[in-house]
């Protein structure tokens, strides 16, 4: 039966059997061609081996014997250069073979070392690797013909010619090999001439596939003829039959469209489906899932080198703050463009995932060395220090990658929590870095969750006490007030100073109930106080940026004071230069506390990097110094000491130098203006009862 298209034409067998004849006859020809030049090359190869033994021979009975002091300089090339390069040896080598074919000889030792030649910046070269060399090192002749655009000949330079360079070995007066002589030949002439007759041989026998296809063909149409007869009969009585069938075809060929579009249509929505679950739908890259089975599958491979495989988890260095200034659809065009930026510079190999939020995962495999992936993060970090355009603004972005490798951890929530681990280490030293895992970092992760733990319970059984130091009057030494310091006595470690405790409550966000609980008790203990007579003047407690920020902590703060019936400039709030600086709008935070009444007070002054400008416009009312500038008094110190003591005066300031541990530091601090003196000179800090007593004498008397 015939398509539709073809219907009522006859098969015509005469064109594809000529156009067959004809490609198999052509194909005939060019291999009998090949076949012929190859046998001319292999004979012009065979006999120049002849020739090039022959020469050979001439060269031992006349020149060897000036050649055979080479053989034991094959180690030395610098001298072996020097003495080789001799131009008497050259002048030798081109009268013996003036008049020949010969335009370059070589001489190499058996260790494949070029002991001679007539080209002398080729004495020294390693051959050792050559195959012909090999071949006549071991007894046997080698030669190969190829063609050279240009080679350099005793005397000159030739070009467009056809060399054979011959291999030939060289032995001593008792028939051993001493050496390998290798001789270049031209052989352009024989090459031309041999490609004439291989021309007029190819055209003889193309004239002769000539008239065999002509008298073929007239065969063939003869056959066709009768043929075509043949079908024209057969045409008509299948034409009823095609009809019959086309009809059929037609009704399958719809219903098998239908069925084929709904299964695309099945396929495609499958194909859809795994994309989305394998997929970030944000940015189009590899989601967990992805990831996961990627990374088993490369840990699943036997004898997996235990640092060729490396995970790089990257998280952006505070993305929240796009988000929050800028609004999360920026925040999401933000990570697009990073994610882009990211995966341009993958490997085909390599893998970049999304995991969530502004985290991504990348699993480098078929590394050679832990320094590779160094390498990699390194370059990661770099594409970060080009801004995101995104939305008409120019967004500057860090990251900070975590590094784990496959020694680091049996399985994918190994190696993806080890990772995570050394990214928080990178953040926590400054952001914008690449930090490797260590199983240091696992011990160090699981005393801050231990830690965190503790101070949970801590809070919630009221484990958490508070002492007082005194401040003091520097003139006088009389008590001016106190600063409530947060201590820690854990029931099975004991005593857990302020500087582990506290940086683990800012990080977990446990410094929010811990500063509330602290402002509870000293609140408290002053009402205490001042029933029982002891008037202490002002109360300093530290305050986190944390609590700063939040909404209710002057409503919370007012309440305190309320409830606890404290004049509000009893209670003084000690803000550092960070959380200033970090703290959104922090002027009109303080300016709210500074309308309640409270003081206020800058704490640990010169440490920051916060701006005099700024300083000068905040509500407050107490300077304090910090202890490292203290200790400097008497140490190369003092006049930064006395700058800070001058613009304090200058804004109207009190001072506090707070750390104070010598009599003489007090000395200079009282003679250079400072009128208050916080530190172990004056006593360490006390818990409320000996606080009380030790300072109730030396206080004003309670109103």
């Amino acid at each position: 039966m015939h398509s539709p298209h073809l219907h009522g034409r006859p098969f015509r067998l005469v064109p594809y059997f000529f156009l067959l004849s004809l490609l198999l006859m052509a194909g005939a020809t060019a291999l009998m061609a090949s076949a012929l030049r190859h046998y001319s090359g292999e004979q012009l190869l065979k006999l120049e081996k002849s020739r090039a033994a022959s020469l050979v021979q001439i060269f031992e009975n006349s020149l060897w014997a000036d050649f055979r002091p080479l053989l034991p300089l094959a180690r030395d090339p610098r001298k072996l250069r020097r003495i080789a390069g001799q131009p008497r040896l050259r002048e030798a080598v081109i009268r013996l073979m003036r008049g020949t074919d010969v335009i370059r000889v070589k001489m190499y030792a058996l260790n494949g070392i070029t002991l001679f030649s007539t080209d002398a910046n080729q004495i020294g070269e390693d051959e050792s690797d050559d195959e012909g060399f090999r071949s006549a090192a071991a007894g046997a002749p080698a030669s190969e013909l190829a063609h050279n655009n240009s080679i350099d000949a005793f005397e000159r330079t030739l070009t467009d010619r056809d060399i054979i360079s011959t291999y030939v070995p060289v032995h001593d007066p008792a028939g051993k090999i001493e050496g390998v002589l290798e001789i270049y030949l031209d052989a352009t002439s024989f090459v031309v001439d041999s490609d004439r007759q291989l021309r007029w041989v190819t055209l003889a026998i193309s004239a002769l596939m000539a008239v065999l296809f002509l008298a073929q063909m007239l065969v063939v149409r003869l056959a066709g003829r009768i043929i075509d007869r043949q079908a024209a009969a057969l045409s008509e009585t299948n034409r009823e039959l095609d009809q019959r069938v086309d009809e059929r075809t037609r009704e399958l060929a719809d219903a098998n469209a239908k069925l084929e579009g709904e299964i695309q249509e099945r396929r495609r929505a499958e194909e859809r489906l795994d994309h989305l679950a394998h997929h970030d739908p944000l940015t189009g890259l590899p989601n967990r899932l992805r990831f996961q089975q990627r990374l088993d599958a490369a840990l699943a491979k036997p004898d997996l080198p235990p640092d060729s495989l490396a995970l790089l988890f990257i998280d952006l260095d505070r993305f929240k703050d796009v988000n929050d200034t800028l609004g999360h659809h920026t925040g999401d065009l933000l990570l697009v463009s990073a994610a882009q930026r990211l995966a341009r510079q993958m490997r085909a190999e390599d893998m970049l995932a999304r995991l969530g939020g502004d985290e991504f995962i990348c699993v480098l495999e078929r590394l050679e060395s832990k320094d590779r992936a160094a390498e990699v993060a390194a370059k990661l970090l770099s594409l970060f220090q080009q801004p995101f355009a995104i939305g008409g603004n120019d967004l500057h972005l860090s990251a900070s990658i975590g590094i784990s490798f496959a020694s680091d951890g049996a399985d994918v929530d190994a190696l993806l929590r080890h990772a995570d681990i050394a990214m928080y280490r990178a953040k926590s030293a400054g952001r914008n870095r690449f930090q490797f895992y260590t199983p240091q970092m696992s011990a160090e992760a699981e005393e801050r969750v231990d830690l965190e733990r503790r101070l949970r319970l801590a809070l919630e059984n009221d484990g958490i006490e508070v002492h007082f130091q005194a401040k003091v009057d520097a003139a006088s030494g009389r008590l001016v007030g106190a600063e409530a310091l947060a201590r820690w006595n854990d029931p099975e470690r004991g005593m857990i100073p302020p500087s582990r405790f506290i940086p683990a409550a800012e990080e977990s966000g446990l410094i929010i109930p811990l500063g509330e609980r602290v402002l509870e008790k000293c609140c408290g203990q002053l009402a205490q106080w001042r029933r029982e007579g002891f008037a202490l003047p002002s109360l300093a407690v530290n305050l986190s940026v944390k609590q700063l920020e939040r909404d209710d902590f002057l409503p919370r703060i007012a309440a305190l004071l309320e409830r606890w019936e404290l004049p509000p400039e009893q209670l003084e709030l000690e803000i550092t230069e960070s959380v200033i600086m970090q703290a959104d709008d922090a002027a009109a935070a303080l300016s709210a506390l500074r309308r309640l009444g409270i003081r206020l007070a800058i704490d640990d002054f010169g440490t920051g990097y916060s701006s005099l400008a700024y300083l000068a416009k905040l509500p407050v009312q107490v300077l304090k110094i910090d202890r490292s500038f203290v200790l400097g008094i008497g140490r190369g110190g003092d006049a930064i000491v006395s700058t800070i003591l001058s613009l304090a005066a200058s804004l109207g300031l009190e001072a506090v130098a707070e750390g104070v541990e010598e009599p003489a530091q007090a000395d200079w601090l009282r003679q250079a203006g400072c009128g208050t003196i916080q530190g172990y000179l004056y006593g360490k800090p006390l818990a409320p009862g000996c606080f009380a007593e030790e300072w109730r004498d030396r206080s004003p008397a309670a109103p």
